[in-house]
């Protein structure tokens, strides 16, 4: 009996508990050696001791198939795993450098040509095909670029890499924007097996005269902030850059005034979508930026300051967030890029009756603004012989007919940086274009609207005149420089 429970014990029961102890530290061993990196686990049942026989045998046999089988299958975890590590880490280096392309700090834009910049931009991946630049174009010159390649990931990024470097370089070696799209849309559809093409937005703002020359190839109209109004810029669209290599592109312009602006953007943000697969639309987006400089004019008023709405960064933070909120938990589809701009001159402004009475005030409010260094006795002669003429002229003949006269807008900004004076003057007069006369056939007895003489003036003693007909108002821009 003694002898027949040694044998049961010797080769079954003994197998069994070596076996069941064994596969107990085999799973502790080959944790422990994960933890430390080590990758040589003993694998095979610790045998000695026993003599396993019959289906105890085949047990062991199994069990050691099994850690084979277990151990080939970390081993293989472990080089997914590590190849999964090297892929984010080369991804995040790649995005450092991706991020590092676009500039971020615009103080020195800020402090030499009064602009206020703020851009933003979250790629949907760890890279992504969206760019944004801004660089100095001549002496008084800023650019301001942004672009959306088509796809996402590594290939929209390096094709994104290019057309920046591209559009930076025509930018800077070409005046016409047509011209430099069209150079770079050549460079862009040369080697372009993968088929990729990018939609772009590029403007340079002339500082001292608030020129504003674009071009656009295929890219969302950006929203334009105007004398205190928001609205989409009317601009041809063009063809998408790296598609056609025979397209030509065109230059439009349009003329700033202090406290005007621009917000260029990517499709990311009017296209974002909610969970119920709403989109965010460009009414949205033009409600948000309204929404957001009426609270920063009524905050300014209340303040006692003069209201010239939110600043740029303002503007692309409340942007972001009302995107962010509007989509809730639905996943980023496509990465999101701003770049906003506001010339951010201190501004004086004054509106008058249009009453000759008035022009007393009128010099009141110029004469210290025409005071400071550089700005001579004779430059505050010519600046109040020039504003008296149009003002004047606004009075007699703005509003024939016993129409009523409305009162009219001056609002007057310094530029210390430029040496330059920005002058605007806005009435609600019948439509009169000064500078469409020509001032060699002014005739001083001008029945439509007097004013001859002054049309002179302005011409000899300004540096830049533009003149523009909106929401029914006349705008005359002016700068004088006085350095």
């Amino acid at each position: 009996m003694f002898a027949f429970l040694h044998f049961l014990e010797r080769r079954f029961t003994r197998p069994i508990e070596v076996l069941a102890y064994d596969q107990q530290t085999f799973i502790e061993r080959m944790e422990t050696d994960v933890e430390q990196g080590r990758r040589d686990t003993l694998i095979a049942v610790d045998e000695r001791g026993t003599m396993p026989r019959y289906e105890i045998a085949d047990l062991f046999e199994s069990t050691n198939k099994m850690r084979r089988d277990m151990v080939g299958f970390i081993e293989r975890l472990y080089n997914v795993t590590a190849e999964r590590q090297r892929a984010a880490t080369e991804l995040d280096v790649a995005k450092q450098i991706q991020m590092s392309a676009v500039p971020h700090d615009f103080d020195s834009f800020t402090e030499r040509f009064a602009l206020d910049i703020a851009g933003f931009m979250r790629p949907a991946r760890e890279v992504g095909g969206d760019f944004y630049d801004v660089f100095e174009v001549g002496e008084h010159g800023v650019a301001f670029v942004i672009g959306d390649v088509s796809g996402k990931g590594v290939p929209a990024a390096l094709f994104m890499m290019r057309a920046q470097s591209l559009l930076r370089q025509y930018l800077l070696e070409t005046e016409d924007l047509g011209t430099a799209f069209t150079l770079a849309n050549r460079q862009l559809c040369e080697r372009n097996d993968a088929m990729l093409f990018v939609t772009a937005f590029a403007c340079v703002v002339d500082t001292t005269t608030g020129e504003v020359r674009y071009a656009n190839a295929g890219h969302n109209p950006p929203v334009l902030k105007q004398n205190g109004r928001l609205s989409y810029l009317t601009c041809r669209p063009g063809l998408v850059l790296g598609a056609m290599d025979v397209v030509k592109y065109s230059e439009g312009s349009f003329t700033c005034s202090p406290g005007d602006g621009l917000l260029l953007y990517t499709d990311g943000v009017s296209e974002a979508a909610d969970e119920r697969e709403q989109l965010y639309g460009e009414e949205r987006l033009l409600q948000t930026l309204a929404a957001l400089d009426a609270a920063a004019q009524t905050g300014a008023a209340a303040a006692g300051g003069a209201p010239r709405g939110s600043s740029a960064q303002a503007a692309v933070d409340a942007l972001a967030a009302s995107v962010d909120a509007f989509a809730g938990n639905a996943p980023q589809a496509d990465d999101i890029t701003m770049l906003a701009f506001r010339w951010s001159l201190p501004i004086a402004s004054l509106t008058l009756p249009a009453q000759d009475e008035q022009l007393d005030n009128l010099f009141a409010f110029l004469e210290p603004l025409c005071e400071g260094e550089g700005r001579t006795p004779k430059l505050l002669a010519q600046m109040m012989l020039v504003c008296e003429e149009i003002f004047v002229n606004i009075c007699h003949y703005g509003f024939p007919d016993g129409q009523p006269r409305l009162p009219v807008d001056i609002e007057v900004a310094v530029d210390e940086r430029a040496g330059c004076l920005h002058l605007v003057f806005s009435d609600q007069g019948i439509a009169y274009d000064p500078l469409s006369h020509d001032p060699k056939k002014v005739d001083p007895t001008d029945e439509q609207r007097k004013g001859g003489l002054g049309i002179l003036l302005m011409r000899k003693y300004m540096d830049d005149l533009r003149y523009t007909r909106a929401d029914g108002r006349n705008i005359l821009r002016m700068t004088k420089r006085f350095v």
